[in-house]
């Protein structure tokens, strides 16, 4: 009797929980796995779910989109810390940056140069909060900065150490780091993304996209059993074939699974059956619906229309809108301009501004 042996080469690589803990060479903490999490959260922003980039750029439009309210007759060291004419950008550019960093790590990071004689913030500058690493090996409390930490090593990318922001030493250290991270339960090191727990969804979205676009320029192919009818292998040879196919035909950009096969017979000819795939498209419009909803959850989004996002049952008239953006200004965008401006109301007061405070305008449809 003819005894067959299978494989099942599944596609599914799925999302994990980020590491922190301190690297092997005592420096810093790393930031996840290979110390580069921050990285892949920035790639999902760019590079997945269209869905939640939007969200993003929206949430961060209703917050810092309108700037700061005009103060009439404002002190002179407000009007020198807002302009921060020695710096990149000003601080309303600035605040927008930092709301940015705020949506996709839930922390963001700003460079504070002290005046000559260390009475005073000079300039503040903007900073990538995915180019900065907890430090662990200085007596003094301070941050890595990297240009890449997936190449940390290489000519320029060199970590530099640069102190957290501290009045006491602002002559020895006139070059210091604000960094502000969302206060969270259990949190350790570093911040977690107010999105965590959907980041497989958003992964989902850009998966299930991309699959469709490969079954298009692929001709719609099925997924198929793939036998080579060459006698069976040693366990070894099927793990070795296993991982050259896995290599070169698995994931989403081959648009479908395949189970691997071989058996004796058919003068070892390889023998392709495709896969049936029944009401495919129906579980696909089903899946892509729980997915946006999913999305929407983990954003904390009230009312999909102020995303441009008609619901069933949602007429989306000016005053529907406005009802849903005054339930999603209390219940979320308040909280996000609080911190900019309690954050950026410090620096202020370390600047030499002593009355005059930030306040964020806020959203109008």
């Amino acid at each position: 009797m003819d005894i067959s042996k299978f494989k099942i080469i599944n596609l599914s690589k799925g999302t994990t929980k980020p590491i922190f803990r301190e690297n092997r060479n005592g420096k810093w903490v790393d930031y996840g796995k290979d110390n580069v999490y921050p990285q892949y959260l920035l790639d999902v922003y760019h590079n997945r779910s269209n869905k939640h980039k939007a969200i993003i750029n929206k949430k961060v439009d209703m917050a810092t989109g309108n700037g700061v309210e005009e103060i009439l007759n404002p002190s002179p060291e407000y009007k020198v810390f807002m302009d921060n004419i020695f710096g990149q950008h000003n601080v309303e550019e600035i605040m927008q940056k930092c709301n940015y960093d705020l949506e996709i790590y839930n922390g963001f990071a700003v460079e504070c140069v002290w005046s000559t004689d260390g009475s005073r913030i000079a300039k503040i500058n903007y900073l990538p909060f995915e180019k900065i690493r907890l430090a662990t090996d200085c007596e003094m409390d301070g941050y890595y900065i990297s240009a890449d930490w997936s190449q940390y090593r290489k000519q320029g990318n060199e970590p530099i150490f640069v102190p957290k922001l501290d009045t006491r030493i602002t002559k020895e250290e006139p070059r210091q780091i604000f960094y502000y991270t969302a206060d969270q339960p259990g949190k350790e090191w570093y911040p977690i993304p107010y999105y965590s727990s959907t980041l497989t969804w958003i992964e989902s979205d850009w998966e299930i996209s991309n699959f469709h676009y490969n079954s298009l320029i692929n001709g719609f192919s099925a997924g198929f059993i793939l036998n080579f009818s060459t006698g069976i292998p040693t366990m070894e040879e099927m793990e070795r074939a296993q991982k050259e196919f896995e290599r070169n035909f698995t994931g989403t950009d081959n648009a479908n699974k395949f189970i691997l096969t071989f058996s004796n017979g058919q003068d070892g000819v390889p023998t392709l059956l495709p896969i049936e795939l029944n009401a495919s498209d129906e579980r696909f419009i089903i899946l892509h619906k729980e997915i946006k909803e999913e999305i929407f959850t983990g954003h904390s989004v009230t009312s999909p229309m102020l995303f441009g996002i008609r619901a069933e049952g949602q007429l989306g008239g000016r005053n529907e809108l406005q009802e849903a953006l005054e339930i999603f200004q209390a219940t979320y965008i308040n909280q996000r301009q609080k911190v900019l401006q309690n954050q950026f109301n410090k620096l202020a007061k370390l600047s030499g501004v002593l009355v005059d405070k930030i306040v964020l305008n806020k959203y109008i449809i």
